[in-house]
Formats: structure tokens, C-alpha cells, sequence
């Protein structure tokens, strides 16, 4: 009984090595990816996260012609809409497997500002030097535009009438939608002194102003990701100080 024993077990082991042949298949691929951050939008880099098992290479299909094999691209996207992604996994003996999805590229679109600070003196000379009294604060008008003359995005906003150093908040009228994109935006606040029925250039004089990349500045966003701020900070040579916070949604 004993050597039947040992015989049987040798047979045994026998037929495992030699089932377990060169020529088996790999266990398959399951392809999976997510984004990070969840929600795409215009010029801020979105991670695909690879999640797929059993696989040695990738080819990541973003619908424009492009091939990428990276495990998980960083991709930075130009323009808004809906993009179709399909990320194929492949085993070492080429079982492939593939997964797509569509989402939606979103812009940001300007719904408001709040202005903190501002400053209520050029140096040591007080504003509105046209006015009665050196009492007398700023008729404030806002404009905040790209660089490029080209670009019409924007808004003139005002006039506030003899304001105080802050705070000024407004709510942006939907129908106009300004698009905060890729590029260099000036904010300028202009001390007003005409007639607000009939706005003159040689009536604006410039308080405070800056310049920034909307997308590259300091963001804070809600829980959904879905809204935010950007915050813009500037003290100027003579010490006047701008605080203002441009709000948005992804649309």
C-alpha cells in the first residue's frame, strides 16, 4: 500500500507539471481608468488614473488621431465639449481588453466677484480730486479683460458711487458669459469723475490693477467641485493693497 501510495502521488505531480505548458493563456486583462480630478475642464491637468489588472501595456485612445502608452497620462485639454476616451489593456501574450468612456471638458464662466480691498488714496493724494471735499471717496468702475485686444471676453462693471475701501460684491448677469481661459486677464479699478450717463476715457483714472493667468491663481472650489473662486492679491509700489475674489462655475 505504501508504494501504490508513492507511485500515485509521482503520477499526480507528473500530470500538473506538464498541463501547466508554455502555451497556456495569461489570466486576461480587465481594463479600468478614472479621472482625477473627476470633473475635466479647459487647461488644468486631468490625471487618468490606470485601474486595470492583469495587464502588461496600454494604449490610451483620446479621439484625436493620437495614440498614447503611458499607464496613466496627464492630459491637459483646449477646448470644452464631450471627449470620448478608450484605454485597451494587454496581456503579455496579447489578450486585450478595452473600456471607453465620455465626459464633458468644462469652462469656467464668471458669476460674480467680490472686491475686499482696494485702496481709497493714490500715495499720500486722496481720489476723486474733481469732487467737493478731500472727504470725498472714489466713483469706482471695474473692467477685467484679457490681454489680448482681440478677445472680447470680459466686462466693464460700476459705477459705484463714493465708496468706501471695501467690500463691493456683484453677481454677473448668465447671458454674459465670460470665460476665464488660459491666458494672461487685467483687473483694474478706475476712480470715476463724469457724467455716468455719458462715460468719457479722460474720466477714468486707474486706482489698482493686476494681471494674472485666472487658471493658474489661488483656487478654492465647493465639496462638488463643480464651482469656485480664484483669489487675486496685489500690493503696489506705493503700498495700496487689491484683494478680490472672481467666483465661477464649470459649464
Amino acid at each position: 500500500m505504501i508504494k501504490l501510495y508513492k507511485s500515485l502521488s509521482i503520477f499526480l505531480f507528473l500530470l500538473v507539471v506538464f498541463s501547466c505548458s508554455d502555451d497556456d493563456p495569461l489570466p486576461a486583462a480587465l481594463a479600468g481608468f478614472a479621472l482625477d480630478p473627476s470633473i475635466a475642464e479647459v487647461g488644468i491637468p486631468v490625471m487618468f488614473d490606470n485601474l486595470s489588472t492583469n495587464a502588461s501595456r496600454y494604449e490610451w485612445d483620446f479621439g484625436d488621431g493620437q495614440v498614447f502608452e503611458d499607464i496613466s497620462p496627464s492630459v491637459t485639454f483646449s477646448s470644452a465639449g464631450d471627449v470620448t476616451v478608450t484605454l485597451r489593456a494587454y496581456t503579455e501574450d496579447n489578450q486585450v481588453d478595452s473600456v471607453s468612456q465620455t465626459f464633458r471638458v468644462h469652462e469656467r464662466v464668471v458669476t460674480g466677484y467680490i472686491l475686499s480691498v482696494f485702496p481709497a488714496f493714490n500715495g499720500s493724494e486722496p481720489w476723486d480730486p474733481d469732487e467737493q471735499g478731500i472727504e470725498q471717496l472714489p466713483d469706482l468702475i471695474i473692467q477685467f479683460a484679457p490681454d489680448d485686444p482681440n478677445n472680447e471676453t470680459g466686462f466693464v462693471d460700476g459705477i459705484y458711487s463714493n465708496v468706501g475701501t471695501g467690500p463691493i460684491g456683484s453677481t454677473m448677469d448668465p447671458n454674459n458669459r465670460v470665460v476665464l481661459s488660459d491666458e494672461e486677464f487685467t483687473f483694474i479699478l478706475f476712480d470715476f469723475d463724469g457724467d455716468p450717463n455719458d462715460i468719457q476715457s479722460e474720466d477714468l483714472v486707474p486706482m489698482i490693477g493686476a494681471q494674472f493667468n485666472p487658471l493658474e491663481a489661488a483656487t478654492v472650489k465647493n465639496d462638488e467641485g463643480d464651482a469656485g473662486y480664484i483669489s487675486v492679491f496685489l500690493t503696489d509700489s506705493n503700498g495700496n493693497t487689491l484683494d478680490v475674489d472672481l467666483t465661477f462655475e464649470l459649464q
